[in-house]
């Protein structure tokens, strides 16, 4: 038990009113409470969600319970987009007069390749009604989140990254262990992005999209109406089964979203001005490599631990934190001295007053940046949430 990392059971039962006070507000405004079928679904989530957040604060341990919200979210988002695809809508496909009429909905890792179009040329390349269909709030999202989190929504935000979670988290035991790779395949995500963004304003069509994305799988195929997009159907699958199933079930590593996802290394470009990083103190650690192993990224290596950093692909998980027994890595705000594991108000006495450890459990950088990422993975995840167990009540109990 990380006795070091819990956190006092009066903060915890506080910040987790906070958050269920937080919650309420979307869930009002999404017509949450307009019925008591939906009040009592939106409960569900908020109740969900608040757990999460108070086993995370009490016991001290963040991947452990993040998974689990995370991967449910994954498999609430499948449930919610294929069925209202499949079950509303009758088709998969996005039909060529939806493209024309820009009905597709808007997906976060197309933001990358609308820049330079609407800098240049003040067009929207995406098939997205963009201000009425959630375009321009999706840009400002991705802006402001990858300022403050960078590459933690990948973590704790990504509806697609829990599905690369989820298959990763299934065995126990990985069948290939990859120990050392090679920098073109460690930093393979940066070319991809800088060729999607280039290629995408110089043919004025979301490149990724039309190509390379596996989540295609669980979301919307473009029409198959001619043997070329035949070709870019198999690509989809095939990526999906290979990047987001079969290599992190043998690994037991996130290789769609450590090695290939250029969205992800748009938001590590922001790695240097972010508001929260992980630190790993040198005086603390062993070189035990125990984090290095656990990684699920592949951004903590020796060079990291001696720079005492992981690298600009970290997405702030917490895999890494539980797993050091020294308690040598934490998560820092930028600008402050302390961490969690060295904050001043808990140094240079055995015992302290109740008001003191309730300071130092409220203003830890770990908990400010928790408190915040999470209540931005719940905020994309509500929705789903709540449409996914609407959908499954009225399936199988007809109510």
């Amino acid at each position: 038990m990380n006795n070091f990392r819990q956190k006092g059971m009066p903060a915890t039962v506080i910040l987790t009113l906070l958050f269920i006070l937080f919650l309420s507000f979307p869930a009002s405004g999404q017509g949450g409470f307009t019925s008591i079928r939906a009040a009592i679904i939106s409960t569900i989530v908020i109740a969900f969600s608040a757990f999460v957040m108070f086993m995370i604060l009490k016991t001290g341990n963040i991947s452990p319970w993040r998974k689990i919200f995370f991967t449910t979210y994954a498999v609430s988002f499948a449930i919610s987009f294929v069925w209202w695809t499949m079950g509303d809508r009758g088709h998969m496909w996005l039909l060529d007069q939806e493209l024309l009429y820009s009905q597709a909905p808007m997906c976060h890792i197309v933001v990358p390749m609308l820049l330079l179009p609407i800098l240049f040329t003040k067009e929207i390349i995406f098939p997205v009604a963009f201000y009425k269909g959630g375009g321009i709030f999706m840009l400002l999202i991705v802006i402001v989140v990858s300022i403050i989190y960078g590459r933690a929504f990948c973590s704790w935000g990504c509806f697609y990254g829990g599905q690369d979670e989820l298959f990763s988290s299934t065995r126990k035991k990985k069948v290939w262990k990859i120990k050392n790779l090679h920098p073109f395949v460690r930093y393979f995500s940066f070319a991809l992005l800088a060729f999607i963004i280039l290629h995408s304003f110089a043919t004025m069509s979301p490149t990724y999209c039309m190509w390379f994305c596996p989540f295609k799988a669980t979301s919307e195929f473009i029409e198959v109406n001619s043997f070329l997009r035949v070709i870019q159907t198999f690509i989809f699958v095939g990526l999906w089964l290979g990047l987001v199933i079969i290599l992190p079930l043998l690994t037991k590593k996130r290789i769609q979203c450590g090695l290939f996802c250029p969205m992800g290394a748009f938001l590590s470009c922001t790695s240097k001005i972010n508001l929260f990083n992980i630190k790993i103190d040198k005086n603390k650690c062993n070189e035990c490599k125990r984090c290095e192993r656990v990684c699920p990224t592949f951004s903590m290596t020796s060079e990291a631990i001696v720079k005492g950093k992981p690298l600009i692909t970290c997405t702030k998980c917490g895999t890494c934190i539980d797993a050091c027994k020294e308690g040598a890595i934490s998560i820092n705000t930028l600008g402050v001295p302390f961490s969690s594991v060295n904050h001043p108000i808990l140094e240079g006495r055995d015992s302290i007053g109740f008001w003191r450890r309730f300071i130092a459990d409220v203003w830890d950088p770990k908990v400010i940046f928790i408190f915040g990422i999470f209540s931005v993975g719940t905020l994309f995840a509500f929705s789903f949430f709540t449409n996914s167990i609407s959908r499954l009540l009225n399936f199988f109990l007809g109510v």
